[in-house]
């Protein structure tokens, strides 16, 4: 009996040995990552299933988003045909309030009776003019100033035949602030009738390389403007958002224009007075966020001018990161204050229909998705790798 006791300590610490050398085995070791495996399968089935179960809302599938949520294109400012948004009030030869016009009248062959002299166009339009008395000049072209000056003379008895010759001698300017996103920023002196939309960016020295498409004008009011202003509900037409009128509800005093809806619409009514103030958006490289299984998960940028799509996005993220990842869910949130909605895509599918290839919008996030498909590809990587770690001691 003594003896059976003094030997049971020795039987267990051999039966311990056995065992801690038998689970250190390759057999066991396999074993436990085998098991190891088995769970994370069935826990990455029971997450899919969470996750499937949880995108009913706001959940859409590509080539079936609703027209509110579709990205819109990318445009270049640059490739805009600003030809359309030149105002009517650019020809070189149009006479303009403010203007200061040299008249000479011929009233004979005689170098005496030809008489020169200057005179400013008032803010009505009418220039005073010596021995003639007003006669209206503003909006007139210099060939219909003569003609009616010459009809004027002789209605009023001053002259028979008098040759007219009338020329503009000083412009008046309006000096216009230009800021943002233009390559020479700053005040700017531009003729009355030279000051539309367009001309006001040539003397800005055009669009910079990080112009955005929204434009602000703001005009300024006079002193009597301002005490009848009428402010108005905002609206919009051809690209313009209007946010102020004037009391006769005419000008707007304050407009957003939307370059290409508005070179599109072609709206040309984009006038600029004095001390008033043209905003050129300055934009932020657009981009999107790629995570999930892609080899460089990040922040992907748009290309200048151009659209991004969904296989163009995981193309510049290296690809995925598995072989049989497929599906995506694209995060979107179409305003700030919109819900964010789910748009699940398929890769395969927009490989070969333009449709599932979704068109990216600025901020969206793009997550290529762990599927079962994926997991089994992972557990067998893992299983290969066990199984090779595990056969190594034998050799």
């Amino acid at each position: 009996m003594d003896e059976h006791r003094q030997r049971t300590p020795g039987l267990v610490a051999s039966e311990r040995s056995r065992s801690s050398r038998d689970s250190r085995s390759p057999d066991a070791e396999l074993r436990r990552q085998v098991r190891s495996i088995h769970w994370l399968i069935l826990a990455a089935i029971s997450l899919l299933s969470v996750g499937c179960a949880s995108m009913n809302d706001n959940h859409y599938y590509a080539g079936h988003i609703p027209g509110g949520y579709n990205a819109p294109p990318n445009t270049n400012p640059q490739s805009i045909d600003f030809a359309q948004l030149s105002g009517t009030a650019t020809d070189s030869d149009v006479i303009a309030k403010g203007d200061v016009v040299n008249v000479e009248i011929a009233a004979s062959v005689s170098a005496k009776d030809i008489f020169s002299y200057s005179v400013r166009v008032r803010d009505d339009g009418h220039a005073d003019l010596p021995l003639i008395g007003p006669v209206r000049m503003a909006g007139l072209s210099l060939a219909d100033a003569d003609a009616t000056l010459t009809q004027v003379c002789v209605s009023r008895n001053l002259y028979r035949a008098p040759k007219v010759n009338v020329t503009i001698r000083k412009r008046k300017t309006n000096r216009i602030l230009v800021v943002g996103g233009v390559k020479d920023p700053g005040v700017k002196e531009i003729p009355v009738a030279e000051s539309d939309l367009l001309s006001i960016l040539f003397y800005a020295g055009g669009l910079a390389d990080d112009a955005g498409a929204n434009i602000e004008i703001r005009n300024v009011l006079s002193r009597e403007e301002t005490m009848n202003e009428a402010i108005a509900a905002d609206g919009t037409r051809g690209g313009i958002t209007q946010t102020g009128y004037s009391s006769s509800g005419y000008v707007p005093r304050s407009v957003k224009i939307d370059l290409v809806s508005a070179a599109q619409s072609g709206a040309n009514d984009y006038f600029v007075g004095d001390r008033g103030v043209v905003v050129v958006e300055k934009s932020e490289p657009k981009a999107v966020t790629v995570t999930g299984l892609v080899r460089r998960p990040g922040r992907v940028e748009f290309p200048k001018g151009e659209d991004l799509r969904l296989l163009d996005a995981i193309s510049l993220s290296g690809y995925t990161s598995s072989q049989v990842a497929n599906k995506v869910f694209i995060i979107r949130q179409p305003t700030p204050e919109a819900k964010s909605i789910v748009i699940e895509a398929n890769l395969s599918k927009a490989s070969h229909d333009p449709r599932h290839n979704v068109r990216l919008a600025h901020g969206d996030i793009v997550k290529v998705e762990h599927t079962f498909a994926t997991m089994l590809m992972e557990a067998a990587q893992l299983i290969r790798v066990g199984v090779s770690g595990s056969l190594n001691p034998l050799f």
